[in-house]
């Protein structure tokens, strides 16, 4: 399934009407922002607003599930989720943490010297 910037936007929309409660705001990015036609998924930025000290990013994700977003995966800076059967990447740009997909291969791992 695939995503238009309309989509997206008013997904934005329904996100941002949530997020301040947990202390962030939301911001569309990636292809659906500068690129015209049909794209694969929906990148969207969670930034914290600056006066609270920290994302609830737990809560966020509960909240969000009432809408019918439904978290994936994800870690520090990376979140995979879906809504209406399509993806979704969460970027939280402050967070530390390299994602790893659930399903690592063989490419997605450290290389180590040690063992080649």
């Amino acid at each position: 399934m695939t995503w238009l910037q309309q989509e997206a936007i008013d997904l934005c929309i329904k996100l941002e009407a949530i997020a301040p409660d947990y202390g962030a705001h939301i911001g569309l990015t990636g292809g659906l922002l500068y690129k015209e036609g049909k794209r694969k998924d929906a990148d969207i930025i969670i930034y914290r607003i600056r006066q609270v000290e920290k994302i609830d990013v737990d809560g966020l994700f509960d909240a969000f599930e009432l809408i019918g977003v439904r978290k994936v995966s994800g870690y520090g800076w990376c979140h995979k989720a879906t809504y209406q059967g399509k993806p979704i990447d969460f970027f939280f740009p402050e967070e530390d943490g390299e994602y790893i997909p659930e399903h690592p291969t063989i490419d997605d791992l450290p290389f180590n010297p040690e063992f080649a």
